[in-house]
């Protein structure tokens, strides 16, 4: 028999109230557990109410329960598991001594009067909220339950196999947490309108959302709160402790004391003294930590130790040297030890400690051929070294083979948000779950597996990668490394988890397409990056063809919204609705305003309607705001406030919102042709340019391309298109345009090659007011029956080849049996996917025991090309400044180059393009024959990852673009 719940159980006003006379009881709840525990099953049992439409109830005594029971205890806490392990009910040592493990298990009759029982067993307190949780997961109840108000699919009963026996995993990664950073004006504004402040009804909301999704580990607010007295009191640390929360605190906060604490506390008559300085106030500074370890040591935390300056600054002025630093910070690091020793705990080695190598501290670790740094100090030797990303989603230095042995082991501080340069991020969601899956995954392969934090800013619309962040730290083994190209499921399962109720099996793909839709765009770009001149306006069609995109993903979110539930309408709004339409609007605002300036240079008429639209945009981004502030009664009020439009520094100050360009209309008919994709362009006088040429078909898989015909003036304007070849046709041939309704008019041209008959050449004629414009139509058809499937054909005067289309990828054998190879990840990147080397951790020699990557290509001449990668911006493992790869064509030797240029650091010029524009491009020039070459790329450095490859003869780049030249003609392609 099943053990099962069903609607029928004897109704309890509500999970929150206590029901002073209690029969049939669903949970039965001991006086030894756990506070925390017994108020998670208070939770556990509201999220049944939701489920069921009314709560069960809870006991403390067994004649009270019903027939089908849920027990819930922890180790060491329960005499009831000792008693059901006792009558060999269960067996708990399946789970002592491991860290944060629960078994979940149906038994029969464990008491006298209950025929089956559900039991819910953690290894240690954290492992029984798990547990607890797991229970609501396996009802349908999304951990975003009460934060974003997803309502679960209503039931009339829910059963478990009789035989049902689950033990959970130990988590991969010891502390996963989040940090909440950057909060005002969004979050402060949020917490203070809702809750008061930063004060334990705040933090309630926020323990219970990271515990539902398996984190443990904590960094709250700290641009203005003060953990330790917002409480009121200790009321935040005292529940964060009741709940299970490890508390850190941030990089540059240490001794379990924030940042504010010194600020409110400091002067020239307080015991802490008036200067954050180690060296003028080193008495008084001591004495701020030793209280701050004092009262908070009690509670379960992770102290951080080191010390930067105040407000995320170096800890010694730039006259100090090298060594100054290091001694200073070493003789900081012996005296929080012993303050620790002191106050908290004697054995060193039991207390969890943390130091952030952030910024300026990462040098005084490693040190240089001169100065000796930190690393394997006594003073570390227990302690966890935080290695962080760039603030930008790219890893920095991670540990080396030989540091891989460090005691204390290692962390990750990884950025969602980031107040800093070189442009800030703090508004929406712009995380891509590829990116984060290919940079994360490296870090555990290098050894980062007892802390990862990530700062999520306000936590509002990251909800989708923090939960993909949180469930990779806890279940590595499923998600992992091993689990390549396994974001989309996991993105489908996260959408399943949010919208089972009262959506259907299409719009929950029609959901799917927005995530992914819309999380691509904004990895391709940042929203608060964009401007008017990232994308080019004309060139190989970015603009358009980003802007159709964009509609489309805004139609697909419209429709929903618009028969959504009044119930879901609150998730969907917080979860999808605002992050899509908010990130899309704002980037085709910035496109359109491109192409206006573009258009109004020009004098095209069309430049005025633009103007228009991106006006509606402007509006349209204010609505948006309000909207998510009034929805659901003001539950989000404040977390759009961040700002997010036209950063010309790293902050907010001096942002311009778009330039809009008119154009006062010429004083008689002119029209200009442009052809599409180019710069082209003819008004048709005799005097000037009037012959264009079109290249599109020179791709022998193109069959149709196009121009454009637009307005000069407002005044009426007529043109005829004629074409004598039959195996071209216009879409249409003639027209009028009066640059004020109709402004433009878009050619489609089409080819049939069937009819050319050995014909390489058509030609265009547009009939225009001031004269004539001819199209020449390069059609030239060749012969590459010849040449192998998946070479890459020149025929535009460059070649560009998406990094999968290779020929061969070469797996190179290594000494313990296995093999190394370049594996292709979907999705990822700019244009259309990625290729990485792995194992990630290698080191490879090009051309013994490096993987490669082959790629064939034709010219027509012999001579010296340019070979140009665009590479992810990945940042150097090591502290050495290099990120090598071997590139060899033909037979030619290998060359090994370093595609960062000398000198190269994370804050400089060259770093700080590559993380606004998410890639890196590097040239080589190599000699290339007529006819067929074979080009090798082969993996030498941790960190390469390759998007595309472009080909040009030395010197003669191809037109200017963002993405970069869209992919050319290879034989073999499939239409």
């Amino acid at each position: 028999m099943e053990f099962t719940i069903t609607w029928r159980m004897p109704k309890n006003e509500s999970a929150t109230n206590q029901s002073p006379s209690v029969s049939d009881a669903l949970f039965y709840r001991e006086e030894e557990a756990f506070s925390g525990v017994n108020k998670i099953a208070q939770k556990v049992m509201q999220d049944m109410e939701q489920v069921f439409g009314y709560a069960p109830q809870a006991t403390t005594d067994r004649n009270q329960l019903g027939t089908n029971v849920v027990l819930y205890g922890t180790v060491g806490h329960s005499p009831m598991l000792l008693e059901l392990e006792e009558n060999r009910l269960i067996d708990l040592s399946e789970i002592k001594g491991k860290r944060e493990v629960f078994l979940f298990q149906v038994i029969d009759r464990p008491f006298d009067g209950v025929e089956k029982a559900l039991v819910i067993a953690g290894s240690d307190k954290r492992g029984t909220i798990y547990g607890l949780f797991h229970l609501s997961e396996r009802l349908g109840v999304s951990p975003l339950v009460n934060w974003a108000n997803v309502k679960p699919e209503r039931k009339e009963s829910f059963s478990l196999s009789e035989d049902l026996k689950y033990i959970s995993k130990e988590p991969s990664v010891r502390y996963r947490g989040f940090f909440i950073n950057d909060e005002w004006p969004a979050f402060g504004n949020w917490t203070t309108t809702n809750f008061g402040g930063f004060n334990a009804r705040m933090y309630e909301q926020v323990f219970e959302l990271l515990l539902r999704l398996k984190g443990n580990y904590l960094w709250p607010a700290m641009w203005s709160a003060r953990f330790y007295d917002d409480g009121p009191g200790l009321a935040n640390a005292e529940l964060a402790d009741e709940y299970g929360v490890v508390m850190g605190a941030s990089h540059h906060e240490p001794c379990l004391r924030y940042g504010e604490e010194y600020k409110y506390l400091r002067g020239k008559d307080s015991i802490y003294g008036d200067a954050w300085n180690f060296i003028k106030n080193r008495e008084g500074i001591i004495r701020f930590w030793e209280d701050g370890l004092k009262r908070s040591g009690k509670f379960e935390s992770v102290i951080t130790v080191g010390m930067r300056g105040e407000a995320d600054t170096a800890i010694m002025g730039k006259g100090a040297t090298l060594a100054d630093n290091i001694q200073l910070l070493r003789e900081v690091l012996q005296t929080q030890n012993r303050l620790i020793r002191e106050n908290v705990y004697s054995n060193l080695s039991e207390v969890p400690r943390m130091l952030a190598l952030y910024k300026e501290v990462e040098p005084f670790f490693y040190g240089d051929k001169d100065t000796p740094g930190l690393i394997n100090s006594e003073e570390l030797e227990d302690v966890i070294l935080m290695l962080c990303d760039d603030n930008h989603g790219n890893l920095r230095t991670l540990p080396t083979e030989e540091m891989r042995s460090h005691k204390g082991g290692y962390g990750m501080y990884y950025h969602f948000d980031y107040h800093g340069g070189p442009i800030s991020y703090e508004w929406i969601n712009s995380s891509y779950l590829p990116k984060i899956w290919e940079q994360m995954t490296m870090a555990y392969d290098f050894g980062i597996r007892d802390l990862w934090i990530v700062n999520v800013g306000d936590i509002g619309t990251q909800e989708f990668p923090l939960s993909y962040f949180l469930d990779l730290a806890y279940d590595f083994e499923k998600w992992g490394t091993r689990a390549i190209n396994k974001t989309e499921l996991y993105t489908k399962q996260w959408i399943q988890r949010q919208f089972s109720d009262g959506w259907s099996e299409q719009d929950r793909s029609k959901i799917f397409n927005l995530l992914t839709g819309y999380t691509k765009i904004a990895h391709i770009r940042r929203p608060e990056h964009m401007n008017s001149n990232v994308y080019h306006p004309v060139n190989y069609k970015e603009s358009d063809e980003l802007l159709q995109r964009i509609d489309d993903l805004l139609e697909l979110a419209d429709e929903l919204y618009k028969r959504v539930d009044e119930s879901h309408l609150s998730a969907y709004y917080a979860l999808v609705y605002y992050p899509v339409v908010g990130n899309l609007n704002l980037q085709k605002m910035w496109l359109l305003t491109g192409k206006n300036h573009y258009k109004a240079k020009l004098g095209e008429m069309e430049a005025n309607k633009l103007t228009e639209q991106i006006r509606a945009c402007l509006k349209r981004d204010r609505e948006l705001v309000a909207e998510f502030h009034a929805i659901n009664g003001g539950k989000w009020y404040g977390m759009g406030l961040s700002e997010h439009i036209g950063f010309t520094q790293w902050n907010e100050d001096e942002a311009q919102n778009p330039i809009l360009m008119n154009v006062l209309p010429a004083n008689k008919p002119r029209l200009l042709v442009t052809v599409d994709g180019t710069t082209q362009r003819s008004e048709g006088s005799s005097w000037h340019i009037n012959k264009l040429g079109m290249d599109d078909f020179l791709q022998p898989d193109v069959e149709e391309a196009s121009f454009t015909i637009s307005s000069i003036s407002d005044l009426p304007a007529e043109y005829k298109i004629t074409c004598d070849d039959p195996w071209l046709t216009c879409s249409k041939t003639g027209g009028t345009l009066d640059g004020n309704e109709n402004t433009t008019e878009v050619i489609q041209v089409r080819i049939d090659r069937s009819a050319m008959k050995g014909e390489t050449e058509g030609y265009i004629s547009i009939q225009m007011p001031l004269g004539s414009c001819t199209i020449v139509v390069n059609a030239a058809q060749h012969d590459y029956s010849e040449l192998p499937d998946m070479t890459f054909v020149d025929t535009k005067g460059y070649i560009s080849i998406e990094a999968e289309h290779y020929a061969l990828n070469q797996e190179a054998p290594r000494q313990n049996g296995d093999v190394s190879r370049f594996e292709v990840i979907e999705g990822y990147g700019k244009t259309l996917s990625a290729v990485k080397a792995y194992p990630t951790t290698q080191y490879f020699t090009a051309g013994k025991d490096a993987p490669s990557l082959e790629y064939r290509f034709a010219v027509e001449k012999d001579g010296l090309y340019d070979v140009e990668l665009y590479m992810q911006p990945s940042n150097p493992v090591t502290n050495d400044g290099t990120l090598r790869y071997g590139i060899q064509v033909n037979e030619e030797a290998i060359n090994v180059v370093n595609a960062l240029p000398e000198g190269y650091r994370v804050d400089d010029w060259n770093w700080a393009q590559g993380v606004l524009n998410h890639i890196r491009r590097h040239s080589t020039t190599a000699s290339c024959s007529a006819g067929l070459n074979t080009l090798r790329i082969f993996a030498v450095s941790p960190g390469f990852v390759l998007e595309k490859l472009v080909i040009y003869p030395a010197g003669k780049k191809p037109a200017d673009s963002y993405l970069g030249p869209t992919e050319t003609y290879y034989t073999g392609k499939k239409g």
